[in-house]
This record gives structure tokens, sequence and C-alpha cells, in this order.
């Protein structure tokens, strides 16, 4: 069977075609064919199928081998075309060539039109199996995932894909060809520049480089570029091939890995330190318990230990703050509102915020509950708001705002929270100075603050972060420099309805016997103040101004102790009178009254930090309160607890277990003042010794030791089938997803206490277990 070949004669000459015909299937070609000779008959053969092979007549009366010609040219068509004719004369042949021809053959000459027929045939196949391949790759390059594009060194596309023209956010191909490149595609043009000028770029293989670049809408993206230059004879860059990435949250998950990684880093060493340093904490509030007791009241030492409890109060206070962002605190979660958290702490928070500060609030109806620790709650709402309020140091708005929301799981668990869908929001924004991408990058980082030195210990957020992640939320911030700053908390939406929460039990009063000169320009604040001060026992001067306060103290012959005075009055202000009375009764102690914070006031420069302060409006509580103290610091009055147990106890055999010797001396102390037998061990193991040996009415038990801790000695104890009565003692809170203590009282422990333990509350926890039968 010949080779199957499809020739359309242009011809006006039938004999001529039948010749034609006759040569091509003697040379073994399956014809299909078609005489025409008009030009409407050659446009509609050309419709009516496609040809392999065209060859026509260059001299015909009524239509022109040029006419034929530049039809088929005209239709972009790839058809190999040869001219025949019986006389051509070298100026038609080269005519013809011009026209589109591929060949030109005198009629006749079948030696020579047999081979350019075979030619023309195997070139056109080539060139359609090139256009085929130009066409795969065209179509490859066009629905590449990677932005591909040719550039010139004058910093033009050339040529561009559909991925480009979406990462850069236009709207067509045609778009970005306009573009230049160093001014309107990367985000600062001298980092193109700097690109070019490295001429590292080789044509054998292509350069990873990274760069920014910008969108249409303004938005900065991280770009990774492989680029590929095509270089001419001289060596010079002709054009560069470039395949493009996104990696704009690639490296935003790459830098939320770094920053988890570091902050998990740090909060283990955090909790470590929280748990060795609340060893530490114990001994010295121990041994400072101890010592206060063997001093009477008028000791002029009881002072200084007073000031030393109160340092180590606050030390206690800091590292509650480092394992809460450590996330090894240990909580009691709760299922509740987050309405009515921020509704109990509204009129607190107007009162930290100061009066230059709005508040306002955006409570959303139908809130679902969320389960979490009360007081950590609390705590993440005023650690923002007081963040927010240093914020705006000449006053601002300040807006808490929550809502159900959505979230896709996936996106939940990237940001290392619980894979749920449904959250419940509670946001807070200021209307402050803001932050810019490089301080936001970092506010949750421990130890890292934009304030003053001494005016705070960058714990703050980092506390938040830990307490948000604890319980299973996530945070996310948005802020601009000069427009504020919002933060927002998701924390999971529970099924359960919210708990009531509880209302705080009222302290018990002391009644005081001092006498109070109160300076109050405000009469109705001025009486209602006096009345409150005289049911507690205090005896009271009153005076509506500061010249009336100095007579009255002039003309009064006994003691005076304390000064109540407001802050702004008229002709003489509080501070002006506290001064002036103290030269005349240095020993008169002072306690100033306003309606601004303790903060609005030292940051308006009206008061010293650390001035004793009491808040307005008061409660008889909280004044009685703050008056104690302001008295007590000076006279004791309210001496310590004594450490002293109920005589009925003594006499009993404690077992003490605690690797830290100095924390097993204070404890040893103080239960053989107590009249306790007291036998020690430095783990589990040697304990577990002791007590075989020789048995113990209570066990005193660190949870985190050597050899064997204090969860691996219970579970002996238990194992053994011995009724022993644990008192159980840990200052490292959770590890793990594991809460020590409770797992301590879980296997059967009668008392856990969290340390830094006041001795008072150890040597109470003992009578109380010895009072109540064995495990």
């Amino acid at each position: 069977m010949g080779i199957s070949l499809r020739v359309l004669m242009v011809e006006d000459s039938e004999d001529d075609a039948r010749l034609l015909v006759r040569q091509l299937q003697h040379a073994g070609y399956d014809l299909t064919h078609k005489r025409v000779d008009t030009a409407s008959a050659l446009e509609a053969a050309l419709d009516r199928q496609p040809w392999d092979l065209i060859i026509g007549d260059y001299n015909m009366p009524h239509f022109s081998g040029t006419a034929a010609l530049a039809i088929v040219r005209r239709r972009g068509l790839d058809i190999p075309y040869i001219c025949l004719s019986g006389t051509i004369a070298e100026e038609l042949a080269v005519s013809a060539m011009k026209a589109g021809a591929n060949d030109y053959v005198t009629k006749g000459e079948t030696a020579r039109l047999l081979p350019a027929i075979e030619r023309e045939l195997r070139e056109a196949k080539a060139r359609a199996a090139l256009r085929a391949t130009e066409a795969r790759y065209a179509t490859l390059v066009e629905h590449a995932p990677v932005g591909i594009y040719c550039s010139n060194p004058e910093g033009r596309f050339l040529s561009v894909n559909a991925a480009l023209v979406r990462i850069l956010g236009y709207d067509s191909p045609a778009d970005v060809l306009r573009l230049d490149m160093a001014r309107d595609v990367y985000a600062d043009p001298a980092e193109r520049q700097r690109l070019v000028d490295r001429d590292t770029y080789s044509d054998r293989q292509y350069d990873d480089v990274e760069a920014t670049w910008k969108r249409k809408d303004g938005r900065s993206i991280a770009v990774q570029l492989n680029v590929r230059a095509v270089r001419n004879g001289a060596g010079r860059v002709e054009y560069y091939e470039t395949f493009v990435r996104d990696v704009t949250d690639q490296r935003r998950l790459q830098q939320q890995l770094l920053q988890s990684q570091k902050m998990e880093a740090v909060g283990r060493l955090a909790g470590g330190i929280a748990h060795d340093f609340n060893n530490l904490l114990t001994v010295i509030t121990s041994y400072n318990d101890l010592l206060l007791e063997d001093l009477g009241t008028d000791d002029p030492k009881r002072g200084d230990l007073e000031q030393v409890r109160k340092a180590a109060d606050g030390a206690a206070a800091l590292t509650r703050q480092l394992l809460a962002f450590s996330r090894q605190q240990v909580v009691e979660p709760r299922v509740v509102s987050l309405n009515a958290v921020v509704e109990s702490l509204q009129m607190i928070l107007r009162r930290v915020l100061g009066e230059d500060v709005e508040l306002a609030t955006t409570l959303g109806p139908e809130l679902g509950a969320v389960k979490a620790d009360l007081g950590q709650l609390e705590q993440v709402l005023m650690n923002l708001a007081v963040n927010a309020r240093d914020a705006m140091p000449t006053g601002g708005k300040l807006t808490i705002e929550t809502a159900n929301v959505q979230h896709d799981p996936d996106y939940a668990r990237a940001q290392s929270a619980a894979p749920v869908s449904r959250f419940v929001m509670l946001a807070v924004t200021d209307t402050g100075v803001g932050m810019d991408e490089a301080t936001k990058a970092r506010i949750f980082e421990p130890f890292f603050t934009t304030k003053e030195p001494g005016k705070g210990t960058g714990l703050g957020l980092a506390t938040v972060y830990g307490i948000v992640q604890q319980s299973g939320g996530f945070i996310w911030v948005y802020s601009e420099p000069g427009h504020g700053t919002s933060f927002k908390v998701y924390l999971p939406r529970m099924d359960e309805s919210a708990e009531p929460l509880a209302a705080p039990a009222a302290p018990r009063m002391a009644r005081g016997t001092e006498t109070v000169l109160l300076v109050e320009d405000n009469a109705a604040v001025r009486t209602v103040t006096k009345q409150m001060l005289e049911r507690h026992g205090y005896t009271v001067l009153e005076a509506p101004n500061g010249e009336a306060a100095l007579h009255l103290a002039d003309q009064h012959h006994g003691p005076i102790h304390l000064l109540l005075t407001d802050v702004v009055m008229p002709l003489m202000g509080g501070r002006q009178l506290a001064d002036r009375l103290a030269h005349a009764r240095p020993e008169t102690k002072v306690l100033y009254a306003s309606g601004y914070t303790d903060d609005s006031v030292v940051r308006h420069g009206v008061l010293e930090e650390g001035t004793a302060y009491l808040q307005k409006p008061f409660t008889p509580e909280s004044l009685a309160r703050k008056v104690g103290e302001v008295l007590d610091s000076s006279t004791a009055r309210r001496t310590t607890a004594r450490l002293v147990p109920r005589e009925a106890q003594s006499g009993s055999r404690i077992l003490l277990i605690d690797d830290d010797a100095s924390l097993r001396g204070a404890i040893r102390r103080a239960l053989e003042r107590a009249g306790h037998e007291v036998v020690e061990a430095t783990d589990g193991a040697a304990g577990l010794r002791l007590y075989r040996a020789r048995g113990a009415d209570v066990i005193i038990l660190d949870i985190f030791m050597p050899e064997r801790d204090g969860l691996e000695f219970i579970l002996d104890l238990r194992a053994e089938g011995r009724r022993a009565k644990v008192i159980a003692i840990s200052g490292g809170g959770q590890t793990g997803q594991i809460d020590m203590l409770r797992a301590a009282a879980a296997f059967g422990a009668a008392r856990t206490l969290s340390k830094p333990v006041a001795l008072s509350q150890l040597l109470a926890a003992v009578d109380d277990v010895l009072l109540e039968g064995a495990l």
C-alpha cells in the first residue's frame, strides 16, 4: 500500500493535472486529490478538508499562482506549496519564493519534482512536530503552578505566564508586560539592581535568590527566584529566564515555628526556674516567719523582716507569672461566660484605665461558654487593658468586644490551638500609638518590653500568651503605628452552660483604735468616710481643706496616727498638706485618696511612686483594709500569726522527705518547735526505707526528687497496702499535661500544698491530717 498523500492542485489544464497524478502514483503515493482553477474553488477546497501538499501552476489566464499563494498564506496554513510552470524565468521564480512558495519546478521535470515533494513533506512534518512540542511547552508554562517569565537586563518583562499574573495580583499578562520591574514589582527598587549586579547567573544552571516584591494592591510578598541568564556570543546577558514561587505563607509559618520553639524553650526554662525559685522562697519565708515569731511587737528589727516578707510575696507573684507563661501553673478550669468576666471587671477596669481613657464594651448576645481558669481569664483581660492604657499616654478609647466566631479547624491547628471550628472571641482594641512589624513580632517574648526601665517586667503579654495556649486557644494581633492595636483572643466554645461567677467573700475587718485626720473638700464624701472610719473604731478629726486641717492638728493635743487626705483640693493640695504636717508631726502616716488610679497619678507627676494611695470610689471594707495596712506598716499592730499548732496534736512522728537541705531545715525546726519528732530523708527511696523501719504519723513529701519522686513513693505505699497520711508539696505545677499535685491527691495524698508554702499553713495541714482518720 502506498504512502497516503492529500494533494490540492491549482491547475487550469486537466491534462497536466492527470499527468501529475500518474507521476505521483507511479512514485508510490496513495493519492487523494482535487483540481481547482479559481479563487473561490480554492477557498472551498481549503475549507472542505486539510491538505498535505499544494502544487500550483504559476501562470494561468484567469487565476495566478501569486493570488493562490496569497490565499493560502493569509489563512496561516503551513502547507508546502510548489509552483509548476511550463516556462518560468528566474525573476518569476524569485518572486514566487518571496510570495511564500516552498519551491518551483518546470513542468515535465519529474526527476526534480519528486525529490522536492519528499523534502517539503519531510520539512513540513518536522515543523508540525515542532509546533506540537512548542504548544505542549506553552501549555505547561501557562498552567504551571509557579510563576515563569523572561525579562531583559533593563527590567522589562518579555513574557509571563498566568501564575505570575496571579502572584502579582494583576488581571492579564498584558498588564504585567507593561510594568517596570524595579519600580512596579520590587518593594525596594535598589534590590533588583543588587541582584542584577551579582552577575553570578549561569546559562547552564539556575541560581536561587529571594526577594521582596509588591502586588498590585501594594501588599508585600516574599518570593523565591530561580534565575538562569541567557547570554550572547560575547558573554553579555540577552535575557533572564526565571521561575517564581510565592513563599510568603511558608516564611510566615517558619517564623511562627521558630517563635513557637523559642517560646517553648524559654517556657521550659521559666518553669524550671519557677520551680527552683519556689523552693528558695519557701526557705526565705519560712525562716522569716520563725524570726518574726521570736521578735516582740516593738522590736526595731521587725520592720526590716516585714519588708523581707513583702519582697518574698512579690517574688512569689513573679513566679506565678512565669508558671502561667510556661503553662505549668496549676489551674482550676471552669465553664464560664466571657461576658460575665468582662462585666465583673468593668469597675476595676475603669479605675485602672483612668479618667482620660474611655471604656466601651460590645458584648455578643447568646455568647457561648469557654472552659478556663477564672483567675487566669481575669489576668488576661487586665494585662491587655493595662498594656492598652500604657499605649495611650494622653488618653483615648479602649473597646472590649465578645462574639461567637467560626474558624477552620486546620487553621486553628496551625495556630497551635484546639482543632475545633467554634470559638468565642475576646477583642481588646485601643486607639494608642500602635506598633511596627518588628515590635509586633516580639511582643509575646518573655521580658521583652517597650516601656521605660522599671516600668514593666516584660511578662504581661508573655503571660497572656501562655494562659491562652494552655486553655486551647490562640491570639491574633493587628497594629499599625499611629492607628492603635487590636488583640483578639480565641478560646474554644463549650456546649455546657456557663457557671455563675461566685461573689467573693467579704474579708473580716479588724477594728482600730487610732486617730485619723480626714481632709476632704467634698462634704458628702467627707461625711460618709467619717462614718465608715468611726464604725471601725477609729477616732476621726475632719477638715474641709488643708488650712483647716493644719489648724486642727495644731489644736489637737493627742497623737494623730494617720492623715487621710484627698489629692486635689483648692488652695492646698494633699501633697503640700502632708509635707507641712510632717514638720510638726513626723510620726503621722499619710494615705492619699483620689479618683485617679495610682499609675495615672504617678504618670502625671502628682505623687511619687510607692506612696500609700486609695482609689475612689472605695467601699467600707477597702477603706478599713487600706487604713489598717498603712497603720500596720509602722506599728505592726496586727502581728504575724504564731506558728503553734493545737496542743492535742503535738508529739507525733513526722517523716520529712525533700531533696532541698535548706527547706528541710526550716520545716524541721518549725515541726520540732511545735512538739513533733522529725525524721528526714533526701529522696523517695531513702524515705521509703525509713518509713518501713520506723513508721510515721504523717509524711511530708516533695513531688520532684531524684531516685524516686513523690508520686512513685505514694504508689509504692499503696502497693504495700500501707495506710499512710501524706502531705504532698510542690512548686513545679505541671509536667507535660499532668498536674502533679492533682495526681498526688488522686493517688491518695491527704493534702496538697503549692510552694512557696507558709509554715503556718503547713503546720495547720499537719494538725488537720492528724485529726482525720487514715486514708
